[in-house]
């Protein structure tokens, strides 16, 4: 063990010198394009193919090294569908593992979703039909299997999925999708010398030393000027992260997770913990290029700190730098939201649930894991109140269901910030109100808990049951 440590530490502490010599200019030359995944729409009853697969990336280094992904490459492919459709997708396992698929937030029934019932052994396929009844939401598709979601996702077996309505496509924002609207999926990831990456699976909780984004590490974007949507995926396995612009301009929140605030609002950082989704619009009609940050901006002293200590802190904590192009809006005025369906309070409460997550013994209320039992049984169109709190903070999820947050820390949230939600990070008492509108079964069974995937596996995670 003192070995290792030493090793890391004399790893970081090269890495972090190299960043903190190297002159600006020359350190934003050296980064790469951002890579945008490839978009698989479903118009006019097209399938969706999503193939797992192994497959060869250089993540650091020159040498490739095997990683898994969709269809061939790194990751999979943004799927994008609409309110209406009914999308005809096929899964199929070209891996030597054994995988279960979720689509985290698309609401369907335990039958169509998947999940930890419904795993896909290697070589074999599976074709659901998925009615997309939901308004304009970011989600995203993911391995689920059940004690492996966290290597597996890891690897590669993660994709976002976006769903249109009419009122989205009409709407005054950007969406030209990877010109002016841009997914972005964030992972932290442990890579040795050879572009391995390295990861243990009786970890408690996982923190890379290094961030990716969508396959890259602290890549750039040359952008049009105007407004610019950024899609945030926080794909991490435990880490959370604290977004904001260098500069510390103000940026535009305007949705997150399963829908869209009722109105835009400016910021100047930003929250999102593992499984969540945020979408923000940054001006950039003037001025140049300027760095998406996770945390503060670091000068000389913070990168030397990490010579000595990294204390878990990302080796660089740029997220991606955007560089403007083209001539200035002659149209440019701040976007303004106009969304019919946005979240309210429920009223037709029909009882109250208390839960607490033990992130050091990755349990819920005291009790690990069975697929014998189940922990949650609700009737379907009901609204329940879940009261959420932690030994120490940590994200949580729950699948084929949505709520909105009623209190933060015992204080009430304000109308504004209403939204549907399915994932959020609890640190103090988070309290939810939680409506259960799609079916599952003892067989296809949603579940809910950690959505930090190294303490799910170990056990900190339930099974709903909505009839």
């Amino acid at each position: 063990m003192i070995d290792y440590s030493r090793r890391k530490l004399f790893r970081n502490a090269l890495f972090a010198t190299a960043l903190g010599a190297m002159p600006a200019p020359l350190l934003a030359a050296a980064r790469q394009a951002l890579f945008i995944p490839p978009l698989l729409e479903s118009r006019r009853g097209k399938p969706v193919f999503l193939g797992m697969e192994s497959t060869q990336k250089k993540l650091a280094g020159n040498e490739p090294a095997e990683v898994w992904g969709f269809n061939g490459q790194y990751l999979g492919p943004t799927v994008r569908v609409r309110q209406g459709d009914f999308v005809k997708l096929n899964y199929r396992n070209n891996l030597s593992h054994t995988v279960a698929m979720n689509i985290q937030g698309l609401q369907v029934s335990g039958e169509l979703l998947g999940g930890i019932g419904h795993p896909i052994r290697p070589g074999q396929g599976w074709a659901p039909i998925l009615p997309i009844t939901q308004s304009a939401a970011t989600c995203y598709y993911q391995a689920c299997t059940l004690a492996n979601s966290a290597y597996q996702n890891y690897r590669g077996l993660v994709g976002m999925w976006i769903i249109e309505d009419e009122y989205s496509r009409k709407m005054q924002i950007p969406n030209r999708y990877g010109v002016n609207d841009i997914p972005l999926i964030l992972q932290d990831q442990k890579i040795n010398s050879k572009g391995v990456q390295l990861f243990r699976q009786d970890e408690g909780r996982f923190y890379g030393e290094r961030l990716f984004v969508n396959g890259q590490e602290a890549p750039y974007l040359s952008v049009p000027r105007g407004w610019v949507r950024l899609r945030i995926l926080n794909a991490s396995l435990s880490r959370g992260y604290a977004l904001g612009f260098e500069d510390q301009r103000e940026c535009l929140i305007i949705a997150a997770d399963q829908g869209f605030l009722p109105q835009s609002k400016g910021v100047k950082n930003f929250f999102v913990g593992p499984g969540e989704r945020i979408e923000v619009l940054v001006d950039m009609n003037e001025g140049g290029n300027v760095s998406l940050l996770a945390g503060a901006k670091r000068g000389f002293l913070d990168k030397a700190r990490l010579f000595f200590d990294s204390n878990g802190e990302l080796a660089d904590n740029n997220v991606l730098e955007l560089r403007p192009e083209g001539l200035l809006s002659a149209f440019h005025q701040k976007p303004l939201l106009q969304v019919p369906n946005t979240a309210v309070l429920p009223t037709n409460v029909v009882r109250e649930r208390e839960f607490y997550l033990d992130t050091l013994n990755g349990m819920i209320n005291q009790k690990y894991f069975d697929p014998r039992r189940i922990d949650v049984a609700v009737k379907q169109g009901t609204v329940e109140r879940w009261i959420l709190t932690a030994s120490s903070p940590v994200g949580f999820r729950i699948q084929g269901a949505k709520f909105v947050l009623e209190r933060r820390g015992g204080k009430p949230v304000e109308a504004a910030e209403l939204v549907w939600k399915d994932s959020l990070w609890i640190e103090g008492e988070m309290q939810i109100l939680v409506r259960f509108d799609n079916l599952s079964s003892n067989m296809r069974p949603f579940i809910f808990g950690a959505s930090d995937l190294m303490l799910a596996d170990r056990g900190a995670i339930g099974l709903l049951l909505v009839q």
